[in-house]
């Protein structure tokens, strides 16, 4: 008996990539009404539009008059769209966003009739736990993915059930453009069966479609003569919902995530493309949702449109080509742009906020002993940095610089030209009595200074940075705990897509170092190395170090990374997925120099890993806002604080094989010039991790002015052991970390 093949017609969209989306977008127009035009002339029974919305709507720009036609073929069920706004990362965006694109993707999709949906995952580079939770909350039951499986962690089944999801592995791609060839390889596609069979029973899937390809003409007759000649197959041209109406899905997966690269690329030098890129979407994503989006809704603020206007900006760039960093220059230009304009629309919000909280409380003048905070952390406030235009009882002046304040903008009845510009002092505060989810109004601490620093060493009662004899090291003083910090550069033969050391990975030295600041709250000690600064920040109860750390960098083609050394091998790690942690065994022993180059068709294993917000190994923590890679080797925990590459694919990468995209420059991916980031040093758990996520964003909002009376109320109760995600359709999406447990109430 032939086995049953279940063919759909797809076309696979990046909205912009080695092109700009213009470009794309205008080809996608003569794609687009070809298959209008194939489904109302009956030449095929289905197309699938690549499991996200933003096409068609980049589609009804320019074609308005074709909406009620597009509806009328969703109905009947010839065309399917969403549930995805746009198709993007799994690992590189928080899970807000994820919820978020979900949210506006199938919004959309029910304007157009679309009731039913497949969590389509084709080509994202590699699938994290959490794009399964995400489909969980939103009570989609189905899935296709394609890259990071390992047949044998799925019991050589293409069918099986992930976090109760019913998952079909894609085995060949979604890429298959056999049936569009002018003379149709027979022997080619039964080849291509055969492999999608091994992993099959008697029913097998097979996608007809690919990056940008038109829809296949004629479809129906195609396939016919294709049966034709088929010995073992029959192809019945039909969609994915009726293959997982057929297929069956018995076999249950116990595999978290799908990162392995033995069967396909997944591509891995993403994660640290275009840094500064993906430190800017660290940063709006969490003010987004950690707190313009919560104090909207605690406050009951009405800025819900102006909140959703900015996510589908930002979810614009988390397509995968985007948020990756593998495009063309005048793409990250876009990307670029996106992000400022969500920057500015969220700073804009912010400012309302606090004026109408000051309105509404008749908060005028300045006070400099008692300050107002609305606490949006996960745990208690001991310290604050404001901005204000007069200096604070007890406060610590970090810097001094020239603007105005807000107070005109709050009072529409006077003219906001007319503020004056004056000194705006950047200061921090010691506070207490206050907690998580609440607004307090709180005295001014007169601070107990308990930081040191010298010329050589910064510690306060918990931890301490040290360099002997030219070599920094940081040491828990509680346990007496220690590990060795340096700086290592290395050649990049790679690309946008995978790292290729070449050469050997060289320390750069430490120079000198000096007191930047002693404050009475906060202390400072720059270390200098050559053309990178890092500023080592201590509190007077933090138990860690701020580092800030800044390079000017002069070299193209080169990876900078951030070296902790353990007395002990590294051999798992635990890391800050989208939600909850990821644990990773590590083969810490792989070295990929020693298996270049790779032979056709394989991609190098690597040793590094994407994260969210840390990273856990060997009781040492280490917290990042946006540097999303990290490497593993021996006893090594490596952080990419910079990576440098000319091309989106390097024909010639001695890491990967087969080219993964076009060899075309990408110069501003140099990142030349000035590049910053931030990170914080501790020792302890991920549990201790999750409590020390808060000190790297600034979680709350500070409201200044005269309080005629104390102010306190409670925002919400968040259970003890709870990290606050933030709000979905007005729930909360809480992480129980003692528990392990993903919650949305």
């Amino acid at each position: 008996m032939k086995k049953r093949v279940y063919a759909y017609l797809h076309t696979h969209w990046d909205r912009e990539w080695y092109r700009d989306k213009e470009d794309f977008n205008l080809r996608f127009l003569d794609v687009f009404d070809i298959v209008l035009d194939e489904l109302k002339k009956n030449n095929a029974p289905f197309f699938y539009l690549d499991g996200q919305v933003i096409a068609l709507l980049d589609y009804l720009k320019y074609r308005k008059n074709k909406k009620e036609e597009i509806i009328s073929l969703i109905k009947q069920k010839k065309l399917a769209i969403g549930p995805y706004f746009v198709s993007a990362d799994s690992y590189l965006v928080n899970f807000i966003s994820m919820l978020k694109n979900l949210d506006i993707g199938m919004e959309l999709s029910k304007e157009f009739n679309q009731k039913e949906h497949i969590g389509y995952l084709s080509d994202i580079f590699g699938i994290s736990n959490s794009a399964f939770c995400a489909l969980n909350f939103k009570n989609i039951d189905k899935a296709l993915i394609w890259r990071g499986i390992n047949p044998k962690k799925i019991n050589n089944n293409c069918n099986f059930i992930k976090n109760n999801i019913n998952t079909t592995w894609l085995v060949q791609g979604y890429f298959n453009d056999f049936f569009h060839q002018d003379e149709i390889n027979i022997e080619g596609i039964k080849n291509y069966l055969d492999k999608i069979s091994k992993y099959s029973k008697n029913t097998l899937l097979l996608p007809i479609g690919a990056d940008h390809l038109g829809m296949l003409k004629d479809a129906n007759k195609k396939i016919q003569f294709v049966n034709s000649k088929l010995e073992d197959y029959e192809i019945i041209l039909s969609s994915p919902f009726e293959y997982f109406k057929k297929a069956k899905f018995e076999n249950h997966t116990k595999e978290k995530e799908f990162l392995d690269n033995s069967n396909t690329y997944i591509l891995s030098g993403v994660y640290s493309a275009r840094i500064p890129q993906k430190i800017k979407n660290n940063e709006i994503q969490n003010k987004l949702s950690r707190i313009i989006e919560p104090i909207n809704h605690y406050l009951k603020e009405k800025y819900e449109e102006n909140i959703e206007e900015i996510y589908k900006t930002l979810i614009k760039n988390h397509a995968h080509d985007g948020i990756y960093g593998c495009s063309i220059d005048s793409v990250a230009k876009s990307v670029d742009s996106r992000f400022e304009k969500c920057e500015l629309a969220l700073n804009a919000i912010k400012k309302r906020i606090i004026g109408n909280f000051k309105l509404k409380h008749k908060i005028q003048n300045k006070s400099t002993d008692k300050i107002g905070i609305l606490n949006l952390s996960n745990s208690k406030i001991k310290k604050i940095q404001v901005d204000l235009p007069y200096i604070l009882k007890n406060s610590q002046i970090i810097e001094t610089k020239r603007g105005f304040c807000d107070e005109l903008l709050y009072d529409i009845y006077k003219i906001p030209v007319t503020e004056d510009i004056c000194n705006i002092y950047t200061q921090i505060i010691e506070i207490s009595n206050n907690n998580n989810f609440e607004f307090n109004t709180v005295k001014i601490k007169k601070p107990i200074k308990k930081n040191k620093v010298t010329n050589n060493s910064i510690e306060n009662d918990f931890i301490k940075l040290e360099i002997k004899n030219n070599k920094i090291f940081i040491k828990n003083k509680k346990t007496s705990e220690f590990f060795e910090l340096k700086l290592t550069d290395i050649k990049d033969k790679g690309d946008s897509y995978n790292f290729a050391p070449y050469g050997e990975y060289k320390e750069i030295k430490l120079k000198k170092t000096e007191i930047e600041y002693n404050g009475t709250i906060q202390s400072s000690l720059k270390l200098y190395f050559k053309d990178i600064e890092l500023s080592a920040i201590i509190d007077n109860q933090s138990d860690f170090i701020k580092f800030n750390s800044k390079i000017n960098n002069k070299t193209k083609n080169h990876k900078i990374q951030l070296v902790l050394i353990s007395k002990d091998e590294i051999k798992t790690t635990i890391a800050q997925d989208a939600i909850g942690i990821i644990e990773r065994k590590i083969d810490s022993n792989y070295k990929m120099q020693d298996f270049m180059p790779a032979k056709r068709p394989i991609e190098l294993k690597s040793n590094s890993y994407p994260m969210q917000n840390f990273i856990c190994a060997n009781n040492l923590i280490v917290l990042t806002k946006g540097l999303c890679e990290y490497e593993i080797y021996k006893n090594e925990l490596r952080i990419c604080l910079l990576r440098c590459f000319n091309t989106i694919s390097n024909p010639k990468n001695p890491t990967r094989s087969i080219p993964a995209g076009p060899n075309l420059e990408t110069p501003l991916a140099q990142e030349l010039g000035i590049n910053k980031a931030e990170f914080i040093l501790c020792f302890g758990n991920y549990k201790k991790a999750f409590k020390n996520v808060d000190y790297l964003f600034d979680n709350y909002i500070v409201i200044d002015g005269e309080f005629k009376k104390e102010i306190n109320f409670k925002l919400d109760e968040i259970p003890k052991n709870n990290f606050y995600y933030g709000i979905n359709k007005n729930k909360k999406i809480l992480y129980d970390y003692k528990e392990n447990k993903i919650s949305m109430i």
